[in-house]
């Protein structure tokens, strides 16, 4: 016969059965062929109906005990910020791709002077590259740019800064225009998102970001008496005052004059609103850039 050691009824019968065995034993015998009178026989026979008793009185009580009642345990509750031991932890919420809707411009034609001059990145500005100037992305950031006119797509890379006209958002290269379509119209309506190498949707890095404050650009100037002028009221009225060379159109060296170090956007926003006034009066426009 089979028995199944983990079953408690199979374990209870055996136990009926050998109790019933012991009390056969520890009967005495009706009719005996031999006097054991004396002998061990007898002495097992008592010790057998002792323990008989004995072991009666262990398993009534092991009956008797209450159950353990095991319950779920729950999880050790997450520390704020964080997640139990043995948890899987939740990913960081990822940054959001850069994204950007309006009007687009291109430089580098014939005799406009940008070719072969030095870009705000350090780079020489070369035509027929995929290339663009964008106010306040970081230099290396890869865009992606669709016209919005006709659906034509293109990755170029922000090498400058720019453009510092009023309403548009991105000045895009030769190649960039003539690719996207925008040769013989000279501004389009465009959407931008920032992409990685792949030309997959991608955020900005925010190590790049670090250390490279917002300032306000206010004017570029060529002429060294209106360079002095205007920085001394932008210092009176504003504080510390920053420049940056570059080039204009058939070489003209140009002095970027600025306003202000914000590490975050929103304040460079609030700034703006102290400089409003100002620029309107003097005919000025501002625009909120990198300082690199």
């Amino acid at each position: 016969m089979d028995i199944n050691v983990l079953c408690t009824q199979n374990w209870s019968r055996m136990f009926n059965v050998w109790i019933e065995d012991i009390q056969v034993i520890g009967l005495p015998a009706a009719i005996s062929p031999f006097a054991l009178q004396g002998c061990i026989l007898p002495k097992v026979r008592t010790f057998a109906r002792r323990a008989s008793i004995i072991v009666s009185l262990l398993f009534a009580l092991h009956c008797s005990s209450p159950r353990t009642s095991v319950s779920a345990v729950k999880p050790a509750k997450a520390p704020p910020g964080g997640q139990a031991d043995g948890q899987p932890s939740e990913p960081p919420e990822a940054p959001e791709v850069y994204t950007e809707r309006g009007l687009a411009s291109w430089y580098g034609g014939d005799g406009d002077g940008f070719a072969g001059g030095i870009t705000a990145s350090g780079e020489v500005y070369d035509p027929s590259d995929l290339t663009c100037a964008h106010r306040t992305l970081p230099f290396g950031t890869r865009v992606e740019v669709e016209n919005l006119a006709n659906g034509r797509r293109q990755v170029l890379r922000v090498t400058d800064r720019g453009p510092f006209v009023r309403g548009r958002i991105l000045d895009v290269s030769k190649q960039g225009a003539h690719d996207l379509g925008l040769m013989h119209h000279g501004v389009m309506r465009v959407q931008l998102r920032t992409v990685d190498a792949q030309g997959r949707p991608a955020p900005v890095d925010p190590v790049v970001l670090q250390g490279n404050p917002y300032t306000i650009q206010v004017a570029a100037l060529s002429q060294p008496g209106n360079i002095e002028r205007l920085s001394s009221e932008l210092r009176a009225a504003f504080g510390p005052v920053t420049y940056q060379d570059t080039t204009g159109p058939g070489g003209i060296p140009f002095k970027r004059i600025r306003v202000g170090t914000y590490p975050r956007l929103e304040m460079a926003q609030t700034a703006t609103e102290q400089l409003a006034k100002f620029c309107k009066d003097r005919g000025l426009e501002y625009f909120i850039v990198r300082q690199q």
